[in-house]
């Protein structure tokens, strides 16, 4: 009885397998996708989008500004003396940035000008 029914099983699968080949007109992949199909297909215009109205604007505005509060209670937000530690490292490395410039300028115009005169 057991061997009966894998052999109707395998039957039947072999039918559907027929029929969808039979219905999809394709023995293999070539036959699915002709080259000159592609050449055949009419360009379609891009379907427009309907205007939103007001309320579905209002809507979307709103879940953004939620979506902008809760990505703000997650940011770490630094204590004054952070602010001030951090404020005084920039300002010293502008400092030494623009005396490293300054040097380098100093020199190179010494330079042109000895080659100049």
């Amino acid at each position: 009885m057991a061997v009966q029914k894998k052999t109707l099983k395998k039957a039947s699968a072999a039918k559907e397998i027929a029929a969808t080949k039979e219905t999809s007109g394709a023995e293999n992949k070539k036959d699915v996708a002709p080259k000159d199909a592609a050449k055949a297909v009419a360009k379609k215009e891009p379907a427009k989008a309907p205007k939103s109205s007001f309320s579905d604007r209002a809507g979307s505005v709103s879940k953004y500004l939620r979506g902008v509060q809760n990505e703000l209670k997650k940011v770490h937000w630094p204590t004054r003396k952070e602010v001030v530690t951090y404020t005084a490292v920039v300002l010293a490395s502008v400092a030494v940035v623009a005396a490293v410039i300054w040097v380098l300028d100093s020199l190179l115009s010494l330079g042109v000008g000895s080659i100049v005169s």
